[in-house]
C-alpha cells in the first residue's frame, strides 16, 4: 500500500470543502482520483491549504500537514496540480523532515516557469486577457495578489532559488489542449495561448513551462488545465461521460503503476 498526496492549484479545495460544496463530500478537487486510489488499497490524502495564498504560505501549510498525517517510515508519492506542484517543491526543498519522507513528486500543469494567464491578468490587457471565461476572469481579477506569484517572472526566480531535493523522485506531466475536442472548457483560451506563444499549453501553463530539465517526463495529456484533474464538458454528455471518466483515471492509473512498481523494487 501506498501513501498518495493530492496536492490542489490555486482556488482549489483538500479535505475542507468550500461554501455550499460542504454538504457534498463526494466532489473532489481531483475528480474521483481518491476514492479510485482508495478502492485499489492506497491510503489517500487531500490536504487543505490556503486557495489563494502565497507559494511559501501554502507550501508550509502543505509541510505541516505532511508531516501530521503520514509516519516518519511512510515513503509518500505527491500528485499536485498547477500551484499545487510550486507548493510541494517549496515543502521539500525547506523542510529536510518533510523531504525524508518523500519518494516522488509528480506535477501536473504546474506552472514551473509560470504562467501566460498570470501575466496577463497583472497587465489587464492583451488577446489572452480577452479570451479569459468571464467567471474565470473575475475571481482572477479579485486575488491579483495571489496570481502575482504565478507570473512568468516570480516562478522563474522561485524555479532558479528551489533546487529538487536529491532522494525524490521529480515527475512532469503537460497538457496539450490542441489534441482534444470542444468539450474542454479552456478551449479557446488555450487556441489563444498557442497562436500568442507558438507552445503547445493547457490553457493556462505552456508545455515548457510544465516540464522541467532534469526532471522525468511523461507523455503529454490529450486535456486542458481542467481535464488534468478530471473536469470537462463531456462529463455532462451522457454519450461521453463514461469513456472520459475511464481516460481521465487511466492516466493517472499509468502512473501510479509507475510509482508502485518502482518503488517494489527499492524496497519501499
Amino acid at each position: 500500500m501506498s501513501t498518495i498526496v493530492l496536492a490542489h492549484g490555486l482556488f482549489g479545495f483538500g479535505d475542507l470543502l468550500p461554501g455550499i460544496l460542504s454538504s457534498l463530500p463526494s466532489v473532489h478537487y481531483f475528480n474521483m482520483v481518491a476514492d479510485h486510489f482508495r478502492d485499489l488499497g492506497h491510503n489517500v490524502l487531500e490536504p487543505q491549504v490556503d486557495p489563494i495564498g502565497s507559494i511559501p504560505n501554502r507550501g508550509t501549510q502543505l509541510a505541516e500537514k505532511i508531516l501530521r498525517q503520514t509516519n516518519p517510515t511512510d515513503k509518500v508519492h505527491i500528485f499536485a496540480h498547477s500551484m499545487g506542484g510550486l507548493d510541494s517543491r517549496f515543502a521539500i526543498s525547506n523542510r529536510d523532515d518533510v523531504a525524508e519522507r518523500i519518494a516522488t513528486l509528480v506535477t501536473i500543469g504546474t506552472p514551473h516557469r509560470g504562467s501566460p494567464v498570470a501575466d496577463a491578468v497583472i497587465r489587464q490587457s492583451g488577446p489572452i486577457f480577452d479570451q479569459i471565461p468571464a467567471v474565470l476572469k473575475a475571481k482572477l481579477e479579485n486575488n491579483a495578489g495571489a496570481i502575482q506569484d504565478l507570473t512568468t517572472a516570480s516562478c522563474a526566480q522561485f524555479d532558479d532559488n528551489t533546487p529538487d531535493k536529491p532522494g525524490v523522485r521529480y515527475i512532469n506531466v503537460a497538457g496539450d489542449a490542441s489534441r482534444a475536442g470542444n468539450e474542454l472548457l479552456l478551449f479557446q483560451l488555450a487556441a489563444t495561448i498557442g497562436k500568442m506563444t507558438g507552445e503547445v499549453n493547457d490553457g493556462m501553463v505552456t508545455r515548457s513551462s510544465a516540464l522541467r530539465a532534469n526532471n522525468e517526463h511523461l507523455a503529454d495529456w490529450p486535456v486542458d488545465h481542467a481535464g488534468e484533474i478530471g473536469w470537462s464538458i463531456a462529463l455532462l454528455n451522457p454519450f461521453q461521460r463514461k469513456q472520459a471518466i475511464t481516460d481521465h483515471l487511466a492516466r493517472y492509473d499509468a502512473i501510479l503503476a509507475m510509482l508502485t512498481d518502482k518503488a517494489v523494487g527499492k524496497g519501499v
